[in-house]
């Protein structure tokens, strides 16, 4: 069976672009014959170059590309490279593009991509977070999915949308909405001190290589703007009050002085944690939003209670509707993690293939 062929253009070869490479090697096999549909992946680019070839990329040129960026290298570095401009070429009616990078910088490229009938496909928050006025051209189209943004490998957006598509009436949305953060205050529950939780989710490759990247609560800000754009609200940042967990004369130190300087907010946390556990509570980074704005930071919650009894890096997620008043709709498992984000993605784009 020939299948049906569809371009894939994938933006960014860091972890999770890798492994959905992967992943659609592996699968396109059984893609094909289930649903009469052939990937054909068309253009991969990282911040260096792009590898180009419009009858599709050989399969030994997609396998080179992964063992030059596994191995810290770029693409730039391959003989058969071209400059990023070359990936225009590839966007033509009916590819898909899939933005796997964490960069604010893609929007034009994605809005060029919608008006030349392209499906698009997010990993990156920033095209869909960003200012109102930029980002609603990617809500509402038939060729636009984003899933991953939030939840990872989760079904957040599509249970989220079809509660609007039934006519449901979304009332409040609330969530743990970051492994890291989530992990921070697990260890924090346990006494263990701020610093050296910070240190040991660096270690395990929770947080970031900075931390702050997680701590000041930005990304956590974007997930809840995109649940609640998604539920109708047109909110922006400044909808949002957020509670970064340093203070602010450390927003702009170098890391090592950042680090150096976080043992001196083991105090200020053991007591926050120490007095909400007295009272039968704990502590958890919360995202709350509404029709109105919301906020994002840290929530005394009671022990017993889904927040309060999750642990580690999990999310959760619970909406609040006129059909589900007394007790909401709640989804929760792992939140992160370059397999299940990576399938989230591939997901998004065999979806599209089928629809469009």
């Amino acid at each position: 069976m020939q299948g049906r062929r569809r371009e894939l253009i994938l933006l960014g070869l860091g972890n999770v672009g890798r492994e959905l490479l992967r992943q659609i090697l592996q699968t396109r096999e059984a893609v094909k014959h289930r649903d009469g549909l052939r990937l054909v992946p068309t253009a991969v680019a990282d911040v260096s170059g792009a590898l180009v070839e419009l009858e599709g990329l050989p399969e030994g040129t997609l396998r080179r590309a992964l063992a030059v960026t596994s191995s810290g290298g770029i693409l730039e570095s391959l003989p058969d490279a071209h400059e990023l401009d070359g990936v225009r070429a590839a966007i033509r009616p009916g590819a898909i593009v899939a933005d796997l990078t964490a960069s604010p910088e893609t929007g034009p490229t994605l809005r060029a991509a919608l008006e030349n009938k392209c499906g698009i496909v997010l990993a990156n928050k920033h095209p869909v977070a960003g200012p109102w006025r930029e980002a609603q051209s990617f809500y509402g189209s038939p060729h636009v999915r984003y899933e991953v943004t939030v939840g990872a490998g989760l079904p957040v957006i599509s249970t989220l949308q079809v509660l609007v598509d039934t006519g449901d009436r979304i009332t409040e949305i609330e969530g743990c909405l970051s492994g890291t953060l989530g992990y921070l205050c697990s260890e924090l529950e346990r006494g263990n001190p701020f610093s050296a939780a910070v240190e040991e989710a660096r270690a395990l490759g929770y947080a970031e290589p900075d931390p702050r990247e997680d701590l000041r609560g930005r990304d956590v800000a974007r997930k809840a703007l995109i649940m609640a754009r998604t539920a109708g609200w047109p909110l922006d940042s400044a909808d949002l009050t957020v509670e970064p967990l340093y203070p602010e004369e450390l927003a702009s130190v170098p890391i090592d002085a950042f680090l150096a300087a976080s043992p001196a907010q083991d105090g200020l946390y053991r007591r926050r944690f120490a007095e909400a556990l007295d009272r039968g509570e704990t502590l958890r980074y919360v995202a709350r939003v509404g029709p109105k704005g919301g906020s994002v930071g840290l929530v005394a919650v009671k022990r017993e209670s889904s927040l309060g009894t999750l642990r580690g890096p999990g999310n959760y997620v619970a909406f609040w509707t006129e059909r589900y008043a007394e007790i909401p709709l709640a989804i929760a498992g792992p939140g992160a993690g370059p397999q299940v984000t990576a399938a989230g993605v591939l997901g998004d784009i065999i979806r599209i293939s089928r629809e469009t």
